[in-house]
């Protein structure tokens, strides 16, 4: 009786040890509809400090938000502390989620 509980027990946990092996890691971007990854490229969700928002174009972290457009390209940024550089990212990111992907990163040239 031992000696098949110890077999089941061995195989419960080599087949564990397959499964996670051979299992794909999770990667915590890119995030929204567009696929923005935004400022934590390559990181997983325990790694980066930024939150994303729903569509994945305003990333957020300590005040601080930085805006792309739906290729992927940065746009601009605010903070809790420059009401007038917020007003103008505010404007420009409503015209990014109207209108359907184009790089409005690569016309401003990333200026905010």
């Amino acid at each position: 009786m031992k000696s098949t509980v110890r077999y089941l027990f061995t195989g419960a946990a080599a087949v564990a040890a397959l499964t996670f092996t051979g299992a794909p890691q999770a990667m915590a971007y890119p995030v929204g509809p567009w696929g923005v990854e935004g400022p934590c490229t390559g990181l997983q969700p325990s790694q980066c400090p930024w939150s994303p928002s729903e569509d994945g174009l305003t990333w957020s972290y300590k005040g601080h938000s930085s805006h792309y457009d739906k290729t992927g390209g940065y746009v601009c940024n605010t903070n809790q502390w420059e009401p007038l550089r917020t007003a103008y990212c505010t404007t420009v990111m409503t015209l990014v989620r109207a209108l359907p992907p184009v790089p409005i990163g690569e016309v401003l040239g990333g200026q905010s």
